[in-house]
C-alpha cells in the first residue's frame, strides 16, 4: 500500500497532485484569519513536496508557488476588491504582495531541506525547520505593509497552543505549527515508505539503520514536547467578575456608532447625541475611525469644547481626521490629513485636550498618498475611576480622593496587525482604545483577531470600535473575546479589571522582547550546532567538504526521487592542477 501510494503521488501524477493539494490547502488556510490545523497541514504538504523537489525539480518551485499563490487569491478575493476605487487595480496590487509574500514562505522548507542536513545532531535538524520558520515571521511583518495580515500565522487563541501568546508572542505559535508540520510530513514519509528511497550518504546499511533510529527518538521527543505543550490549555479561567471590589475593578466601556444613513456620513452632532445616551452607561466612550474631520486646530478644539458640555464625568475617545500642512514651515502650503485620537474629559479647559496617539500604518495605496503616517509611539494617561453607585468611598479606594488609576492607551485599526503596536510602552496598560473603520465583514473579522493577540501580548484589555458598514465591534483581550455589534449601532458594557492595585509589570514577551524569545527558540534546537556550522562555513569549510569528499571515494549512492533510480560514483575531488589545465 505505501509503495502504491508512493509511485502514485512522486512517480506518475505529482505535479497535478501537489498543484491540487496546495491550492485547496492555500484556499483553507490563508484567508484574512489563518487557522492551526489547515496550516499545519499546508506545511507538512510543502515539505513532502520539497524533499521530493529540491534537488531534481527546482521547476517544480514556480509550479507550487502558484498554486498556492492561486489558492489564497482566492481567500482574500471579495475583501481585496474593495481596497481602492478601482477593483481591476485592488486586485492587482493585492496580488503582487500576495505573491511575494508567498515566495518567501515556500521557500523556508526548501532551504530547510538543503541546509538542515549540515547540521550535527538528530534533533538539530528536526527542529531546525520551526526555527527558521517562526525567525522568518518574525521579519516579515516589519517590512510588509499590512503587517501580519498576509502572514501564514494563526491569529485565533481557540487552538491548544493559544496560552502561549502572553510568552512567546505569534513566534511561539509558529514555531508550534511547523513543529507540528514536521512531525506531520515526517510520520506521512514513514508510512509511504518513502523513508527507504531517500538520499542516504551513509556507506551502510548498518550506519543506515543508527541514524534512523536517531531520527525516531528525536521525533518520539518533539512529538511529546508538543503534546506537553497543550496540557496549559486544558485549564479554563473564567472572566473576571464585575460585582466584587476586592481584586477587580468594575469599568464601563461604550461604543458610539450612530446610525448610518444611506449617502451621509454621521456628523459630530450625531455623536455627541450618541455619546450623551451613553455617559449614564460607561466611564469610557470610544468613536470610531475617522469619525469626524476638521479643518484646523481651531475647529477641532471648538468642537471638543462643545462635546465637554455633555459628556459628564465619562472619558471620551474621539478618532478624528485633520488637515494639517504638509510641510510645517510653510503653514499656507499644500495641505494633508492625518488620523488621531484625543481623550477628552469635563475637566479639561479649552486646549487641554490629551492627543494621544496619531495612526503611524497607513492602509496601501488608499491613505498612502493623502494621509501623513506619526513616528511618535503611544502614550498612556491614567483615568482616576471613581467608586461605582453601589459601594462607598472607603470600601473602593483608601487613597485621599478614593480613586483607582486605570491607565489607559490606544492606537488605531491596521497599526494592530503589527506587533510592535503597544510594544514601546514602559509599563502595562488597563485599556487600549482601538479605533477602526474597515470596509469589509472578513477584514473587520481578521483585524477583530489582530487586535485581540496585541491585547493579550501584552496582558491588557482591548475596546474596538469599527465604523465600517460591517464593520465588528467588541471587547477582547484576556479571558474575554465578545464581539457586542457587527455594524452600526451603538453598545455598551461593563468589563471587570483584574488585580487591583493594578500590576502595570507587562507580561513575559513584554518584558524580555522577541529577541530573547528567538534565542530560547534556537537554544531549543541546540545552539551548540549550529554555531559550529556557522563558525565552519566562516572559517573555511570548503577543505572540510574536500575532506569529506575524499574520503567517500567510488561509494555508490542510490538516488529515487521521481520513480527513477540511478547510481552515481563519487569521483577524487580534482586537483587545483588539473582544474586549471
Amino acid at each position: 500500500m505505501g509503495d502504491t501510494l508512493q509511485r502514485l503521488i512522486l512517480a506518475k501524477y505529482p505535479t497535478p497532485i501537489f498543484a491540487v493539494t496546495e491550492f485547496v490547502l492555500a484556499f483553507i488556510s490563508l484567508g484574512p484569519s489563518p487557522t492551526f490545523v489547515p496550516l499545519v497541514l499546508l506545511l507538512a504538504t510543502l515539505r513532502i513536496h520539497g524533499a521530493r523537489i529540491t534537488f531534481t525539480q527546482e521547476l517544480e518551485l514556480m509550479f507550487s508557488w502558484i498554486a498556492i499563490t492561486a489558492g489564497s487569491f482566492l481567500a482574500y478575493y471579495s475583501s481585496a476588491t474593495n481596497v481602492l476605487l478601482s477593483s481591476s487595480q485592488s486586485l492587482v496590487a493585492f496580488g503582487v504582495m500576495c505573491a511575494i509574500t508567498n515566495l518567501c514562505a515556500i521557500v523556508i522548507p526548501y532551504v530547510d531541506i538543503r541546509l538542515s542536513r549540515q547540521l550535527q545532531t538528530t534533533w538539530a535538524q528536526i527542529t531546525f525547520f520551526p526555527f527558521v520558520w517562526a525567525m522568518v515571521w518574525s521579519v516579515i511583518p516589519h517590512i510588509s505593509p499590512v503587517g501580519r495580515l498576509l502572514s501564514w500565522s494563526p491569529v485565533s487563541t481557540s487552538h491548544p497552543y493559544g496560552w502561549l501568546f502572553p510568552y512567546t508572542g505569534s513566534l511561539g505559535i509558529d514555531w508550534a505549527v511547523a513543529a507540528c508540520a514536521v512531525l506531520c510530513s515526517e510520520v506521512a514519509v514513514m508510512l509511504m515508505g518513502f523513508d527507504e528511497e531517500e538520499v542516504h550518504m551513509s556507506t551502510s546499511a548498518s550506519a543506515h539503520q543508527v541514524q534512523s533510529k536517531k531520527r525516531s527518538r528525536s521525533l518520539l521527543a518533539l512529538g511529546t514536547l508538543l503534546a506537553a505543550l497543550t496540557l496549559p490549555s486544558l485549564h479554563v479561567s473564567p472572566p473576571a467578575r464585575t460585582d466584587t471590589l476586592s481584586d477587580v475593578s468594575p469599568l464601563g466601556v461604550a461604543c458610539a456608532l450612530p446610525s448610518v444613513r444611506e449617502g451621509r456620513h454621521p456628523a459630530l452632532g450625531d455623536f455627541i447625541a450618541e455619546t450623551r445616551n451613553l455617559t449614564s452607561q460607561a466611564q469610557v466612550i470610544l468613536w470610531p475611525e475617522s469619525a469626524v474631520l476638521f479643518n484646523s486646530k481651531e475647529d477641532r478644539e471648538a468642537a471638543f469644547e462643545k462635546l465637554r458640555k455633555d459628556i459628564q464625568q465619562s472619558l471620551i475617545g474621539v478618532a478624528f481626521e485633520e488637515f494639517v500642512p504638509q510641510d510645517p514651515s510653510n503653514p499656507g502650503g499644500s495641505r494633508m490629513r492625518r488620523n488621531g485620537l484625543a481623550l477628552v474629559h469635563y475637566e479639561q479647559k479649552k486646549g487641554e485636550e490629551v492627543i494621544q496617539y496619531y495612526k503611524q500604518n497607513l492602509v496601501p495605496f488608499t491613505e498612502s498618498f493623502s494621509v501623513i503616517p506619526s513616528t511618535a509611539p503611544p502614550a498612556t494617561y491614567t483615568l482616576e475611576l471613581g467608586p461605582p453607585k453601589w459601594a462607598t468611598k472607603a470600601e473602593w479606594s483608601s487613597t485621599p480622593n478614593h480613586t483607582r488609576p486605570i491607565p489607559i492607551t490606544s492606537s488605531v485599526c491596521l497599526d494592530f496587525a503589527f506587533s510592535s503596536a503597544c510594544g514601546s510602552l514602559g509599563s502595562r496598560p488597563a485599556l487600549i482604545l482601538a479605533p477602526a473603520h474597515t470596509w469589509d465583514p472578513t477584514v473587520g473579522l481578521a483585524m477583530w483577531e489582530q487586535v485581540k493577540l496585541r491585547a493579550t501580548e501584552i496582558g491588557s484589555m482591548v475596546l474596538w470600535c469599527d465604523g465600517g458598514a460591517t464593520g465588528v465591534s467588541g471587547v477582547g483581550g484576556g479571558e474575554i473575546s465578545e464581539i457586542m455589534r457587527f455594524g452600526s449601532g451603538s453598545w455598551s458594557r461593563t468589563i471587570g479589571l483584574p488585580h487591583f492595585p493594578f500590576r502595570q509589570r507587562g507580561t513575559v514577551l513584554a518584558v524580555v522582547g522577541e529577541i530573547s524569545v528567538l534565542a530560547f527558540l534556537m537554544a531549543i534546537m541546540g545552539g551548540g550546532s549550529v554555531a559550529r556550522y556557522l563558525q565552519a562555513l566562516a572559517s573555511g569549510c570548503h577543505s572540510v567538504l574536500d575532506d569529506r569528499i575524499r574520503t567517500d571515494h567510488d561509494v555508490v549512492v542510490d538516488v529515487a526521487w521521481i520513480g527513477e533510480r540511478q547510481s552515481l560514483l563519487r569521483q577524487p575531488f580534482p586537483s587545483p592542477q588539473y582544474l586549471e589545465g
